[in-house]
């Protein structure tokens, strides 16, 4: 018997999309953003969590529909080889779900497989490409004007 691996699954612009739930650290309500001048326009903000600053990733440049914020995912991902913390605004309920999961049979941007639970499919979630497309074309555009 195949044991099945959990995910957390969660809503982004009115669609579904997954997490494994070793990667997400904790699911959190709304909290007040702290905002800070001269920062990306890909970071809405940033949280204060247990000591530690954890930016909030503006996902509405990726998928294209501002989120209404009904819980931060706090998850890890690998940024420039260092595993750091981002938060996610998502817009309706998380789920924890068993699945197991499978590759992609075409490309899809900002996904790595699919979550397969019983008859349904749902994308996996590329977080390190989601957070990289987010912050890299400002730190290029950054480190062309100090040339």
């Amino acid at each position: 018997m195949v044991e099945l691996e959990r995910y957390v699954t969660f809503p982004l612009a009115g669609k579904q999309f997954a997490l494994h739930s070793s990667q997400v650290q904790e699911l959190l309500m709304p909290a007040p953003l702290y905002w800070f001048p001269h920062t990306m326009h890909s970071v809405l903000g940033v949280l204060m969590r247990r000591g530690k600053v954890v930016p909030v990733c503006d996902l509405g440049q990726v998928f294209g529909v501002p989120e209404e914020v009904s819980f931060y995912v706090v998850a890890r991902v690998n940024y420039f080889g260092r595993v750091e913390e981002v938060a996610l605004p998502v817009d309706g309920l998380c789920q924890l779900v068993q699945g197991d999961s499978s590759p992609l049979s075409e490309p899809e941007p900002f996904v790595s497989g699919r979550l397969v639970t019983g008859n349904t499919s749902v994308p996996l979630l590329d977080l390190d490409r989601v957070v990289e497309h987010c912050i890299q074309p400002v730190a290029q555009a950054a480190t062309e004007a100090t040339r």
